[in-house]
């Protein structure tokens, strides 16, 4: 399930194993008090007559003191499919089937993410973050963006919490297709919102939406909007359901080949991808 050839897989695998591993090793009293860690697992297969898998991990690890919260979250998902041909051989009242199978990844981004948040007045907060992430289906294989800013809480209580955030970005990207009329490194800005609220004693609600802006390119606009819902089954269990939501006005190109009206290959053109993705997972949660 990793992906051996560029190491990307080990080194979220790693990061998420070390989450899972340091925080139950704290004083309880301490751990109750300055340190909150989860993990996410999600696996679905097929068979049969279709056949696919489809394995997803995610975990986060935050530590708070009076005026400094640190977090650090990695995830990924990766699907694969696999497509069955049938044929038959002999005569239509003696034959034979013959199958041949081909299994090719059809899904797979990973992202990690480290911020560091400092209070100076009971509302608003500096913060510094960078994340990182792949997805080659998206079109890119990798993107880092560095984001400096300012966050406010709105709303802080035992019931729902709201913050939003404002920041400049400096953004990295290589694209799997390179564009030549786009720019790899850029400056822009990001608007942010985090929203939690407690439907009942054991139910939550979340909603994190990111924007962002191409400060070269007015045009480039992206956009990440999460929604979930999680259900406590005791103090350590759960489970989650997400639906995540991401837009990009000027996605990254592919590349397709070309065919002449008479039915012969004559090279290859270069298309936007989509614009639009979407990702619905349901996991178990493991909190420390």
């Amino acid at each position: 399930m990793i992906d051996r050839r560029n190491g990307t897989g080990n080194i979220v695998h790693g990061l998420l194993v070390l989450m899972c591993v340091s925080a139950p090793g704290l004083h309880a009293q301490d751990a109750e008090r300055r340190w909150n860690a989860s993990s996410e697992f999600s696996f679905v297969r097929t068979g049969g007559n279709a056949e696919s898998s489809t394995f997803g991990l995610a975990g986060s690890v935050t530590r708070a003191w009076d005026r400094t919260e640190v977090k650090v979250e990695a995830g990924g998902i990766r699907t694969h499919s696999t497509r069955v041909q049938r044929r038959a051989v002999g005569s239509e009242s003696d034959y034979s089937i013959d199958e041949t199978s081909e299994s090719n990844l059809s899904a797979e981004n990973y992202n990690g993410l480290v911020r560091v948040d400092r209070r100076f007045s009971t509302r608003t907060s500096f913060y510094v973050q960078s994340g990182w992430k792949r997805d080659t289906f998206a079109g890119f294989k990798h993107r880092v963006v560095n984001v400096f800013g300012v966050s406010t809480r709105w709303v802080r209580n035992n019931r729902q919490r709201l913050r939003t955030a404002y920041g400049l970005t400096h953004t990295v990207q290589r694209d799997v297709v390179p564009d030549p009329d786009a720019s790899g490194r850029f400056v822009g800005i990001r608007l942010s919102s985090e929203y939690f609220r407690q439907m009942t004693e054991n139910t939550d609600l979340r909603s994190n939406l990111v924007l962002d802006g191409n400060g070269d390119n007015p045009s480039d606009v992206r956009a990440d909007w999460t929604n979930s819902v999680s259900v406590a089954m005791n103090e350590h269990l759960g489970l989650k359901t997400s639906f995540r939501t991401t837009f990009d006005n000027e996605p990254a190109l592919r590349r397709v080949p070309l065919w002449s009206p008479d039915g012969e290959r004559t090279g290859s053109v270069t298309v936007p991808r989509d614009e639009l993705d979407r990702v619905f997972t349901i996991a178990l949660v493991v909190t420390f």
